[in-house]
């Protein structure tokens, strides 16, 4: 029962005096300093800015897989998500997402739950705590100010991601203050939603647009656009368009649509939140130094013994439209090359001992469908999370690499802008919008698409956000999913089943949380 209790969803909310973090000019780190209390953090403004950063620490963190292995979190659940959306797959047939069936125990609830909810109470705690040092002169007022923000925006995209795919969800805003909180019930979608707009109102006049140093810290763009989708969800669509345009002239379109996954381009000009991740660490077995093993999981079986998911389908491949540079920069087809010029397939050891050193994923002839015996191989690989040339094993600089995360860009924020100029009746605006977007994708000028607007709107999320981190939830938001899922792949979902289903685990220590309709 006390292991039990441990899985429920405040049992992760704890203080945050064992664990503070700091941060250089490249990222956000995690250097450890035990022994310090809430009462010592929140009178010194670098441990409240550390302590601020290791809210962070939780989207990098190991606390979504057993101990020894870390970050499965990102793997195999904010990633997998994308599976709902039939162009994505894993090495299996992957039946209980084509046909809805995900159960109770599935790997995305019951990592994301525990992760966002620990993240919760680590923003909580620092909420809590900051007003009274700032009254108290212990943290600078303008400074103390954005750290707010910032636990501000981290505990709204803990939130968004949870009810996006769950519904609502129990709704806690203070730390953990006794055991009738570790039964809170949920709350409904909307009551988190306006929760959220409250918070993120509050967050954006607080932040900086950008940091000269701190890399990877959210800003008052990563707020105007969780702001925006917020209100999308609520159907404030005007409201949506004004949040969504305070980023114009503050962030851009990456010129080459290539380049916005590129190694070398961590926090580029269109990343509005990134998840950071160490070139230098270390992923053995009991270590996790800031790596993922994203790529890992998601490259050809032939090149790295290995292959969970992250699979795109020919039918996704094939639906892109002639001239659109987009699906080269998103999938490889058999036969096909890398196109990051940095990545030849050739220079792989397995390549070269056992398929002749090719320079091509697969043949067309010949496509890799994996060495292990799986079945849900495609011969076909994604390349936005493929983006690390190096290669040896479990230790250093390799397919377990830095690459970061990428979460939400300015490119998906247009295509909601669009949405929004849409749904508030200026098709207009919406296609000078998306054209935006399309022409990048085109590398200069894109052909003028006609037809049903939203329609036209749910392709470009398809084809533009494909093998990220929010395609799902965005065709959720758009309240148009079953008829989308129905047109394009023939598939009823079944009633309430484009929810994720709440964690048995919680539902078993937790009395007051029902369960979603339909599971």
């Amino acid at each position: 029962m006390k292991k039990n209790k441990f899985l429920g969803i405040l049992a992760l909310i704890m203080a945050i005096g064992t664990m503070i973090y700091s941060c250089d000019d490249e990222m956000l780190q995690d250097p450890k300093t035990d022994g310090v209390s809430d009462a010592t953090v929140f009178t010194s403004e670098s441990t409240a800015i550390a302590t601020v950063t290791g809210v962070y620490d939780a989207f990098q963190g190991a606390y979504g897989g057993p101990d020894g292995i870390p970050n499965e979190y990102n793997t195999k659940a904010i990633h997998t998500i994308d599976r709902l959306t039939q162009d994505w797959k894993g090495n299996a047939t992957d039946e209980e997402y084509r046909d809805f069936e995900l159960n109770p125990d599935n790997e995305i609830s019951n990592k994301m739950w525990p992760v966002h909810y620990y993240g919760i109470g680590r923003a909580n705690v620092v909420l809590y705590n900051l007003p009274p040092a700032i009254d108290a002169g212990f943290i600078n007022e303008d400074l103390g100010s954005r750290l707010i923000g910032e636990a501000l925006v981290l505990r709204s995209i803990f939130y968004y991601y949870l009810t996006a795919s769950m519904g609502g969800v129990p709704l806690i805003l203070e730390p953990n203050t006794g055991n009738s909180d570790f039964f809170a019930p949920r709350n409904t979608e909307e009551e988190v939603w306006n929760q959220l707009a409250l918070d993120l109102e509050d967050a954006a006049p607080r932040l900086p647009w950008s940091y000269d140093m701190e890399k990877g810290r959210v800003t008052r763009g990563t707020a105007y656009a969780m702001l925006g989708s917020v209100y999308m969800w609520l159907g404030r669509y005007d409201d949506a368009v004004d949040a969504f345009e305070q980023l114009e002239g503050h962030y851009s379109l990456e010129p080459n649509y290539l380049d916005i996954h590129a190694l070398a381009n961590k926090n580029g000009v269109e990343s509005l939140f990134e998840i950071q991740f160490n070139d230098e660490g270390n992923l053995g077995w009991e270590r996790n130094e800031e790596k993922t093993f994203l790529q890992s999981f998601n490259m050809p079986n032939e090149i790295n013994g290995g292959c969970y998911g992250g699979i795109p389908t020919e039918a996704l491949y094939e639906s892109f439209e002639p001239g659109d540079l987009r699906r080269d920069y998103t999938i490889i087809p058999p036969g096909g090359e890398h196109p990051d010029p940095l990545i030849n397939i050739s220079d792989y050891p397995n390549v070269q001992a056992n398929y002749g050193g090719i320079n091509t994923c697969g043949t067309v002839d010949e496509p890799w469908l994996g060495t292990d015996g799986s079945v849900g191989r495609t011969g076909y690989y994604g390349v936005k999370t493929w983006r690390n040339p190096l290669i040896s094993g479990w230790n250093g600089p390799n397919i377990f690499g830095g690459q970061n995360h990428i979460w939400l860009r300015y490119g998906e924020v247009l295509i909601s802008l669009a949405e929004a100029y849409h749904k508030s009746g200026n098709d207009a605006m919406a296609m000078q919008t998306l054209m935006r977007v399309r022409n990048r994708a085109w590398g200069g000028s894109a052909p003028t698409p006609t037809g049903d607007m939203m329609d036209i709107i749910l392709q470009e999320y398809r084809h533009e956000i494909g093998g990220e981190f929010s395609l799902w939830l965005c065709l959720r938001r758009t309240g148009e999913v079953d008829s989308y899922m129905q047109d394009v792949f023939g598939i009823t979902i079944p009633p309430g089943r484009d929810l994720l289903p709440i964690p048995r685990t919680q539902i078993d220590v937790n009395p007051n949380l029902e369960q979603n309709p339909g599971y």
